[in-house]
Parts: structure tokens; sequence; C-alpha cells
């Protein structure tokens, strides 16, 4: 069932070969070393410190250290926070396999332990940390105004979202960037009645545009910052003084992720190549 074998990673290597080690969209991962680079073009912030809510296998820790080795002398800190334990509402996916063999996955606690291993072979000059519990108890603990990104890409459902987004906007120093995942689609896009309706459930079908989105997700950012730049489902702001402002990554270069496999490279490449003409 799990399929992932301890005693076979191997030292320095990071294992993202299970077909539920990359969650998100790879392309979104382009967008996050991208936001590196932007950050490293303003030179408004010297020393850059990462926080991640919601990590899972470290996939996107390790896109974020990428975007350190490629901009920033492959210097800076990332701090993860993730419980590492079963999350889904079994009675709403019950039918759902992929979630089934997830929850089967950190029960056993693999998902975990293969995450130490990743995050592990990052180089020395990266400092890192993690803390294992829920976002809301482990927030309120951390420094005002201590990091230079904040990607959140925890719990999917609105009161979560909001939550994190809240606890998290008071963290970012000035010109830092709160950001996060899976906004499929932005509140003006979607049949809002749909939306509001759906917030407390994971991913719901949109009857205005026909797709799938998370309307947690898009109701709560909506909330908080309006319309937010957004590029394939990865979304971020801005904190310009007292202010949230969007950003554009145009003219950023094109980096894939050294730890992803040739199946997670084909997949950010077609997905780049099908939106690229819209991105900027």
């Amino acid at each position: 069932m799990t399929n992932i074998k301890l005693n076979t990673l191997k030292k320095g290597e990071p294992y993202f070969d299970h077909k539920n080690a990359v969650l998100s969209a790879p392309v979104r991962h382009l967008f996050m070393i991208a936001t590196i680079w932007y950050l490293s073009q303003q030179k408004k912030i010297k020393s850059l410190s990462i926080l991640e809510i919601g990590t899972w296998f470290g996939a996107s820790a390790l896109s974020w250290g990428q975007g350190l080795i490629e901009h920033s002398n492959g210097r800076g800190t990332i701090t993860c926070i993730d419980a590492w334990k079963p999350f889904f509402d079994l009675d709403e996916h019950k039918n759902n396999e992929y979630v089934k063999e997830m929850e089967k996955l950190l029960e056993s606690d693999l998902v975990y332990k293969v995450f130490l291993h990743n995050i592990g072979t990052l180089p020395d000059t990266i400092t890192t940390q993690h803390f294992r519990g829920q976002s809301e108890n482990i927030l309120n603990l951390l420094k005002n105004e201590s990091f230079s990104v904040i990607f959140i890409d925890a719990d999917h459902t609105y009161k979560y979202v909001k939550k994190d987004i809240l606890s998290s906007m008071g963290l970012v120093e000035n010109y830092g960037i709160i950001c996060g995942d899976d906004l499929n689609l932005q509140m003006k896009d979607v049949d809002n009645d749909n939306a509001l309706k759906n917030i407390n459930k994971d991913f719901v079908n949109d009857p205005k545009t026909k797709k799938n989105f998370h309307p947690g997700v898009t109701v709560a950012v909506n909330e908080i910052f309006g319309e937010v730049s957004s590029w394939g489902g990865f979304w971020a702001m801005q904190k310009i003084d007292n202010s949230w402002e969007k950003f554009s990554l145009k003219n950023m270069p094109i980096i894939f992720p050294n730890h992803f496999n040739k199946s997670n490279i084909d997949k950010a490449e077609s997905h780049l190549n099908d939106i690229i003409d819209s991105l900027f």
C-alpha cells in the first residue's frame, strides 16, 4: 500500500517517487522559486526567512530551498509547520481512493519520516527547523515581522485558511510576501453563491466555469485581500508598509526543481505552456 521502504532512502538524495509525494500542481513550484528571484531583484531584504504551513513530504520546502540556492547565494532559513497526522473527513471522501491512501500514509508516520530525510538533503548554508503540530497552536508563538515569505498550504476549508492567513500576516516583514497554494479560481471567476455554500468542503465543481476548485481558499483569500496575484493556482501578495499589494513575476527565470522526477517536470512544462500567455 505505502510502497516506501525507509531503509532504501539514499543519504543526500531526496525521495519523491511515491505517487502522492508531490500534492500540488508541479508548475506552482516554478512560481515559488520565482518568488525568491523577485525578492532578490528588489534587494529590500538582506537575509531571507521562509515559513511554510503545510509541508507533507517536503517537496515545496525543497523548492523554496532551491530558490535560495539559485537567487540568495544558497543562504537563508526555512521553517516548516505540519501536524503530519490524518486530517481528511472520510465521510466526505468515502469513495476517494486517493484520500484513503493519503490517510494511510499519515497513520503509518511514513510521511513525516520521509520529510525528515528530504529536508536533510538541503545544504548546510540553509538553516531548517520544523514544528509538528497544528498551525493555530504554533503561529502565535513566532516573532512578528520575522519572515520574508510565508507559504500557506494546510487545511483548505474556509475556517482554517482564513485563520492561517490572519495569524500569518503580522509575521511577515516589510516587503515580504504572503502566498499560498490551491487558488484554482478567484472569487470574480466563480458562482459566488455556490462558493459560499460550500466553504466547508475541500474541493467542488463551480457551475459557472465548470472547473473544480477549493471554495474555502477562494472565499478566505477574497475576504482578506480581494483579488490577488495568481499564477496557475499559486497566489501571493506583498507587504509594503501598512498595505498588501499585488506584484508581477514578469521576466521570471523558468527553473524546474532539481528534486522533481521526469513525470513532475513533464506535468509542470505542459501546464506552463497551457497558461503562459495569460500569466503576465
